[in-house]
């Protein structure tokens, strides 16, 4: 075997380490804090720990994913620094090897690594995270609202949770309709009381109006109505802000769920901005190797500039990270467009490192 390819995985299997032992201390340290933020919350102590333990455990993948550029880069700091201290990055570069064959094999690693948490744990993560949200409304006893087959809403109300079923749903301006509708009424102990089927359903202010009404007990049509109202807290305003937040969709379904909502009249727009936020991921993760390679692949560095080094790389990845913040928050209110808003801080931030890289190799 080659030395470049013994240099590469040697590389490769320091990250990995590096990055899995950072990865389980940010997330036990997460787990953590949520637990007791959780706990002082004054309506946990009667919900009990086991499901306070389990909420955390429900949002600790999606808060996994929100911090993976941090793991990748201090993972990518400890194994530059520990090549720089051991002097092994000086003997490598004395063998004629260029910086390039240290940065190399972390991109490819952090751009797999990228593509994985996108194409398997970003399902995964969406899932649980969906399940924290259900869990964590009935706990606070608001509406949940999901879209994965028609539109389903629920919601407690007046010691009874109500199921709402539509095959199909339409928005017109400010009128949201629904259609072939199916209304199940339970008690808070979730025996089931009695069905409505409705041609149509009309949200409007503090009820739905339903066309061709038929209330069904024990399977049969105890009472048909032409038109009926059924009292809702539900609104617009809340439907379009929780209904099928895009945390709680997995990557795969992404497309379906855009193409659902803009046939159904709705704006896709937050769910288009996170699909590319999740395309961008990987190069994401490829640009902060860049940026752990600028600060700490340095052969000459002494003992005294180290620390601060290290210091001046993990503030320009935060730096990286809440310029993606800030694009994407201005992508949200339709200030950027989308692509731009996403892709240009990872853009910005890898030309400027592989710059400063090429001028300290031909240095």
């Amino acid at each position: 075997m080659s030395a470049p390819k013994i240099i590469s995985r040697y590389i490769i299997r320091q990250f990995l380490m590096s990055f899995f032992a950072v990865g389980l201390t940010l997330g036990s340290i997460i787990l953590l804090f949520d637990v007791i933020e959780l706990l002082k919350k004054e309506s946990i102590p009667s919900f009990g720990f086991g499901n306070v333990l389990a909420l955390g455990l429900l949002k600790l993948p999606n808060m996994l994913l929100t911090v993976l550029p941090f793991i990748v880069l201090i993972a990518a700091i400890i194994v530059f620094w520990r090549l720089t201290k051991s002097s092994e990055l000086v003997i490598i570069r004395a063998a004629g090897e260029s910086v390039w064959q240290f940065v190399t094999p972390l991109l490819a690693t952090s751009f797999i690594i990228g593509l994985f948490s996108v194409t398997v744990f970003n399902p995964f993560s969406a899932a649980m995270y969906s399940k924290f949200q259900r869990m964590d409304d009935d706990r606070r006893g608001t509406p949940h609202i999901s879209a994965s087959q028609g539109l389903w809403l629920r919601e407690h109300r007046d010691a009874k949770m109500y199921v709402v079923h539509a095959g199909g749903i339409r928005q017109e301006k400010y009128e949201l309709t629904l259609k072939n509708v199916s209304i199940l009424e339970f008690t808070d102990s979730n025996a089931f009381i009695k069905r409505i089927d409705a041609r149509q359903a009309v949200l409007e202010e503090g009820f739905f109006n339903l066309s061709d009404a038929r209330i069904y007990e024990n399977g049969k049509i105890i009472v048909h109505h032409d038109s009926l109202k059924i009292p809702t807290e539900l609104t617009l305003g809340k439907i379009q802000e929780n209904f099928a937040s895009p945390e709680t969709i997995s990557f795969w379904d992404l497309p379906e769920i855009i193409k659902f909502f803009e046939n159904s009249g709705f704006s896709a727009h937050p769910h288009r901005l996170h699909l590319q936020s999740l395309l961008v991921s990987p190069f994401l993760l490829m640009t902060m190797i860049l940026i752990a390679a600028v600060f700490s692949v340095d052969p000459n560095q002494r003992a005294g500039g180290g620390a601060l080094k290290i210091s001046a790389a993990i503030v320009c990845g935060f730096l990286l990270y809440f310029m993606t913040r800030i694009t994407y928050a201005m992508g949200f209110a339709a200030n950027l467009p989308i692509v731009f808003a996403t892709w240009s801080p990872p853009l910005i931030f890898s030309c400027i490192s592989i710059s400063m890289l090429l001028h300290r190799e031909d240095g």
